[in-house]
C-alpha cells in the first residue's frame, strides 16, 4: 500500500452562513477528508458579519446578489489578497461545486497549475435561469455554457444517478460518476430518542400530542412551497389536527407567510427561521413526525437524508429527482403534483402512525449513508483521478 497525500481544494458559491445543500457538502467534504485522509479546504465567496471558526476555510470579496436572496456574488478575481493566499496552496486537485464564479476560478487555477478538476453537477440550473431570464435564446445560451464548463472538467460526478438524465438533456455527453452525499445526523447508540424529541419539541414550539410536519430547507416558491400550503389548507378543512413548522430562510420566505396568514393557517403552521446549530437539527428532526418535501428542483436533497437518519420519513412528489430510490409506503411516501393528491396522502399516512414509524426506520436503513463513508469514496476517486491525468499528461510529452 502507498502512502499518498492528496491536497484538494472544494470551490462553491455558497458557504456558511448560507446553509443550502451545496453547502453543506462541501462543509463536510472538507471536515472529513481532513480528518480522516489529507488535508482540503473550501473556498468560497465572504459573507459581511460573519466570521469563520474553522481553519480550512478561504474567502474572496463578494458583492451582494439581489437575484437570489442570501447568496452573495463572488469577485475573486479581483482580490489581490485571496489571489496571493490561495497560490502558497499546493492543491493536487481542485474540484467545482458549481459552474459559475467558483468553478470558473477552480478551472483556471487547474490549467494554470496542470492539475486535474472535478465538477458536480448540484443543481438544476435551467429552472433556476428560466425564473430570472425573459427569453428562450439567453436561457439556451447559459445552459450551452454551463454544458462547456462540465466539458471541461476531468471528471464529472452527480450526486443522485438520476440526474445524469437533467445532464444528458443540457446536451452533456461525457461520462458521469455517481458519487452520493451523506449525512451527519443519526440516532446513534448513546442518543435517548423521547429526551432528542422532547428538546425538539421545545426549539419548535411543538404540542406533543399533535403529530408533526416538518420542512427544513430554502423557503423559495421553486421548491413547491405552495403545494405544501394548499395541502394543509385542505388538511384545515377537514378538521385534521396537526402542526407544522418551516425552519430555514429564503428569498420568498415573506410571500409564503403572507399565503398562511391568508389562509387563517397561523394556529398550525409556524415558522422558526434558519438554524444552524447540528445538534438543534438534529433535534427538531427527533421531534417530526413526518418530513414533507415535495420540491421538483432538487437533485439530491440533503435534509431528507438528515431525517432518515433519525427514523423520519419523507413525503415526496413522484417522479421529482430527489425522490430517485423511494419505494412507496416502503421507505417514504409519494404522491402526485397536485393539492388534492397530497392532502389525501398526508391523510392516509397520519391515519396509520404505527406504519408511518416502521416506513422511517425503512428510511434510515436504506438512503443514510454516514459522511465519512463518503468522503473515503471521494478521496479514492481523487487519487484515481491524478493518478490518470499524470498518465495522460505523460502520454502527450512523449
Amino acid at each position: 500500500m502507498r502512502l499518498i497525500m492528496i491536497i484538494s481544494g472544494q470551490f462553491t458559491d455558497s458557504l456558511s452562513p448560507i446553509m443550502d445543500g451545496v453547502a453543506i457538502t462541501v462543509q463536510n467534504y472538507v471536515y472529513w477528508l481532513n480528518k480522516i485522509h489529507a488535508p482540503s479546504f473550501a473556498i468560497g465567496p465572504k459573507v459581511p458579519n460573519f466570521k469563520d471558526v474553522d481553519h480550512h476555510i478561504l474567502r474572496y470579496k463578494s458583492l451582494p446578489a439581489q437575484i437570489s436572496g442570501p447568496y452573495r456574488l463572488g469577485v475573486p478575481r479581483i482580490d489581490r489578497t485571496f489571489n496571493h493566499k490561495i497560490g502558497m496552496f499546493p492543491f493536487d486537485i481542485v474540484h467545482a461545486h458549481c459552474p459559475f464564479v467558483s468553478g470558473n476560478y477552480a478551472l483556471s487555477l487547474s490549467r494554470k497549475r496542470k492539475i486535474p478538476l472535478v465538477a458536480t453537477f448540484h443543481s438544476k440550473y435551467r429552472d433556476d435561469f428560466a425564473k430570472w431570464l425573459k427569453i428562450d435564446v439567453t436561457l439556451d445560451q447559459v445552459i450551452s455554457m454551463i454544458v462547456k464548463f462540465y466539458e471541461q472538467a476531468d471528471s464529472v460526478w452527480v450526486p443522485n444517478e438520476a440526474i445524469i438524465e437533467t445532464l444528458r438533456e443540457y446536451g452533456y455527453k461525457g461520462k458521469i460518476d455517481y458519487v452520493p452525499n451523506g449525512s451527519d445526523l443519526v440516532l446513534d447508540e448513546t442518543d435517548d430518542m423521547q429526551n432528542l424529541k422532547k428538546e425538539g419539541q421545545e426549539i419548535l414550539n411543538c404540542a406533543p400530542q399533535i403529530v408533526t410536519l416538518l420542512y427544513v430547507g430554502q423557503h423559495r416558491w421553486v421548491k413547491n412551497i405552495r403545494l405544501i400550503i394548499d395541502s394543509l389548507k385542505i388538511l384545515n378543512e377537514r378538521k385534521i389536527n396537526y402542526q407544522m413548522r418551516f425552519v430555514g430562510d429564503g428569498s420568498d420566505m415573506e410571500k409564503i407567510q403572507d399565503l398562511v396568514n391568508k389562509y387563517k393557517m397561523n394556529n398550525q403552521v409556524s415558522f422558526v427561521g434558519p438554524i444552524y446549530d447540528r445538534g438543534k437539527l438534529k433535534r427538531i428532526y427527533a421531534a417530526s413526525d413526518l418530513f414533507v418535501f415535495p420540491s421538483l428542483y432538487d437533485n439530491a436533497s440533503l435534509a431528507t437524508r438528515e431525517a432518515a437518519g433519525l427514523n423520519i420519513p419523507t413525503i415526496f412528489v413522484e417522479y421529482a429527482t430527489t425522490a430517485n430510490g423511494i419505494v412507496d409506503n416502503q421507505n417514504g411516501f409519494l404522491s402526485a403534483n397536485d393539492a388534492i393528491s397530497f392532502a389525501d396522502k398526508l391523510v392516509l399516512i397520519l391515519s396509520d402512525l404505527k406504519n408511518l414509524k416502521s416506513v422511517g426506520q425503512n428510511a434510515r436503513e436504506s438512503l443514510y449513508k454516514p459522511w465519512d463513508e463518503i468522503a473515503s469514496m471521494v478521496y479514492g476517486k481523487y487519487d484515481e483521478i491524478v493518478d490518470q491525468f499524470k498518465y495522460e499528461h505523460l502520454k502527450r510529452i512523449f
